[in-house]
């Protein structure tokens, strides 16, 4: 399967001659109007009128009940991949969704009353610069506004999920220390050395002959006489070997000159590596045959291949060990919370949610089968965290799936 995907993007990037599958129309039935659908999970009914939940409270802890609008906005949020196509949740599915949120919502509340019981401040110069921390990761003012809009969230509501976020770090601190001292971080650095390799890698460019692989003999003679004329072009003193590609190239990459970027070995066929990673920068090769045809290649810059490090790694490796740390701590501090507590659930499809505090979340299943862990997505957990260190994904207003990385 690796070999597949990994030969799919060569032949985008060498070949560019793949033909995309047409969709199956199955999907393009009218949905049913509101008044006539059964489910009480359907995607095609807007809203929360399809959640039937307890007129009363969903749930209860030490006597104060858990937010029922924001148990709405989360299932809301959770579902949008669905409702935005007018499908219907699967109903296993949707029992998933309510028991992970009413979990996150009890689990939510048990730390704030522990925050308030311990008399845990927050000092607003502290929020601050939290907030100021975790708006840098969008880059931009413009990727912030457009994430606020797109995932309907508000200033307010981020600011209100850091002061939690620093309420419970003040509470897991005072149960003891979270530090990561040097030796431990040396000791995963050398246990996970693998993860800290860097490929080779080669920064090259090509002229494309195409060549179908089952051309007759005179066919691959045309192909080579011409890739040979390339050949000698480049290789004229002062010739432009990026405006021949953009002129004369088949692949792709000719409106760029050729360039391939970064690539490591075994990413492009066998009998280009093996030209390509013995050149040496600003040499360019006679015509190379592979599956795509012929290749003129110019090596541009080559990087060896080598160990990042420990002081290179040494902050991300101690923020993964005090995050572990801290996750540990967290559901070790939820147990005991649990076991001090009443808590009291109204919705009998998501009993399981109150038994399973402090256990670790199961991922969550989103629509294609993409296993999202608990954490990875705005305000799933009921708390962002400003020093995870990554950048949030921009949610697209329509779907509501990650906007688009651009190509390089």
């Amino acid at each position: 399967m690796l070999k597949s995907m990994r030969w799919l993007g060569v032949a985008l990037v060498l070949g560019g001659g793949l033909v995309a599958c047409a969709e199956k129309k199955d999907d393009a039935k009218p949905a049913a109007p509101a008044s006539t659908v059964s489910s009480p999970v359907s995607g095609a009914v807007e809203g929360t009128a399809a959640l039937n939940l307890p007129a009363g409270p969903l749930a209860k802890v030490n006597g104060t009940e858990v937010s029922k609008s924001e148990f709405e906005q989360k299932y809301v949020k959770m579902t949008k991949a669905f409702t935005a196509r007018k499908k219907d949740i699967p109903e296993n599915l949707a029992k998933r969704y309510k028991e992970s949120i009413l979990k996150q919502l009890i689990e939510k509340e048990l730390l704030k009353q522990e925050i308030a019981k311990q008399g845990l401040q927050i000092d607003p110069a502290e929020l601050d610069r939290e907030f100021d921390e975790y708006k840098k990761m969008f880059r931009t003012d413009e990727n912030f506004d457009r994430y606020l809009k797109s995932s309907e969230v508000t200033i307010e509501q981020i600011k209100e999920n850091i002061r939690h976020n620093i309420g419970v770090n003040k509470l897991l601190e005072k149960g003891g220390t979270l530090a990561v001292g040097e030796e431990e971080s040396k000791a995963y650095y050398q246990e996970n050395i693998k993860r800290y390799e860097v490929q080779e890698q080669l920064h090259a460019a090509h002229i494309l002959v195409k060549l179908d692989p089952k051309a007759d003999k005179k066919a691959e003679a045309e192909a080579l006489k011409k890739a040979n004329e390339f050949y000698k072009e480049v290789t004229k003193k002062g010739a432009d070997f990026a405006a021949v590609a953009q002129k004369s190239s088949d692949g792709p990459t000719a409106s760029r000159g050729g360039d391939l970027n970064w690539f490591p070995r075994n990413r492009m066929p066998p009998e280009f590596d093996a030209v390509a990673f013995k050149m040496k920068p600003g040499e360019i090769s006679k015509p190379v045959k592979s599956p795509f045809g012929y290749h003129i290649i110019k090596a541009i810059e080559h990087k060896e291949g080598k160990v990042r490090p420990f002081e290179e790694v040494k902050e991300s490796i101690e923020k993964l060990l005090k995050n572990k740390k801290q996750r540990t701590a967290k559901q070790a501090l939820l147990k005991d919370l649990r076991t001090k507590s009443q808590i009291e659930t109204f919705m009998p499809e998501a009993e399981a949610a109150a038994n399973s505090i402090g256990a670790e979340e199961e991922k969550q299943m989103l629509p294609g089968g993409s296993a999202i862990p608990p954490g990875a997505l705005p305000f799933q957990g009921g708390a962002l965290n400003p020093a995870a260190g990554t950048l949030p994904k921009l949610q697209l207003p329509a779907t509501g799936a990650p906007a688009p990385a651009s190509a390089p």
